[in-house]
């Protein structure tokens, strides 16, 4: 079996801050699980992207590798808003629209498309973000509503989503924006689960 698998997102799937983020530990559970099969994992999460951002490279991405599964992890910077929460980085209806153009040019290329849901920690601490330079905050009932407009445009388009929201503790976050080593840890508890085979359908659970 060959699977090369494409994850596009910011800087929780960068993680350039841990060690081990989400992502190495995917990696790991896959190549144990499978030693004798060929999974290339492939870590494209930038960090600051918005769905913009990504639209912007999305395609050149796919094309430069030869993706059989692609998984997108995006939407808190695009809910993030400097001084004016009604005025965020990137609109909700905006938003949707790009998830939709990520379906659409994900789809010319393979029918296995997962999107991740969002994490976020004390808001009460992001804002503004102390790491920010541009004085971006972040507060947790836009990424509620950012994380339901993900769910929406996954089931409509008949693509994978899993559910993070509420798996994560306020300790699990470093700075409540970034998770730390046990809220990535966390994450691909859960994570797995949707990928507990990949000569199928990964599960939804």
């Amino acid at each position: 079996m060959d699977k090369t698998i494409c994850i596009f997102g910011d800087s929780v799937v960068h993680a350039s801050f841990m060690k081990v983020g989400w992502v190495d530990l995917f990696r790991q559970y896959l190549e144990k699980k499978y030693p004798n099969d060929s999974i290339e994992i492939y870590n494209l999460g930038i960090s600051g992207n918005t769905s913009e951002d990504i639209l912007k490279r999305f395609e050149a991405e796919i094309l430069a590798r030869d993706t059989t599964s692609i998984i997108i992890a995006v939407g808190v910077n695009d809910s993030g808003y400097i001084q004016d929460p009604s005025n965020p980085i990137v609109r909700k209806e905006q938003f949707a629209l790009n998830l939709k153009k990520l379906v659409d040019t994900a789809f010319k290329y393979t029918q296995d498309i997962t999107f991740i849901g969002l994490v976020l920690g004390d808001d009460s601490i992001l804002q503004p973000f102390p790491g920010s330079s541009s004085g971006k905050a972040y507060r947790k009932d836009l990424v509620e509503t950012y994380d339901e407009i993900i769910k929406k445009v996954a089931e409509k388009n008949s693509c994978k989503y899993i559910h993070l929201l509420d798996k994560l503790d306020f300790e699990d976050f470093q700075d409540g924006l970034h998770p730390n080593d046990n809220g990535h840890r966390k994450m691909f508890e859960v994570i797995k689960k949707h990928f507990r085979c990949l000569t199928s359908t990964p599960l939804v659970v």
